[in-house]
């Protein structure tokens, strides 16, 4: 996976549909095309996520991905490799690391 690592775990919330409450957990990487997502809770690989988070000054609300793999670590904790699946969502990301999106 090819991303920036942050210094910093970034909180953020999943949410897996309209009639359950969102998760919660953290992106322990981030680049415009992938994360790396950390959680408490089980979710299937292949199901889609919708993530919100702040990156830097910006915003996101509703970020979709899927979930490439989902791996349980030995601390009980849900590794996930995601893929973002929106084109405009990707830029904005890329944007927002590269320092040029302030919202």
């Amino acid at each position: 996976m090819n991303q920036n690592k942050s210094d910093t775990y970034i909180p953020a919330l999943a949410k897996t549909s309209l009639d359950m409450p969102p998760l919660w957990g953290r992106l322990t990487s981030i680049s415009p095309t992938e994360a790396e997502f950390l959680s408490h809770f089980e979710v299937p690989a292949g199901r889609v996520l919708a993530l919100s988070f702040d990156l830097g000054r910006s915003a996101f609300e509703d970020v979709r991905a899927r979930i490439r793999t989902a791996l349980r670590d030995g601390d009980g904790y849900y590794n996930y490799a995601l893929v973002f699946m929106d084109e405009t969502q990707r830029g904005l990301i890329k944007d927002a690391i590269s320092g040029k999106l302030v919202y």
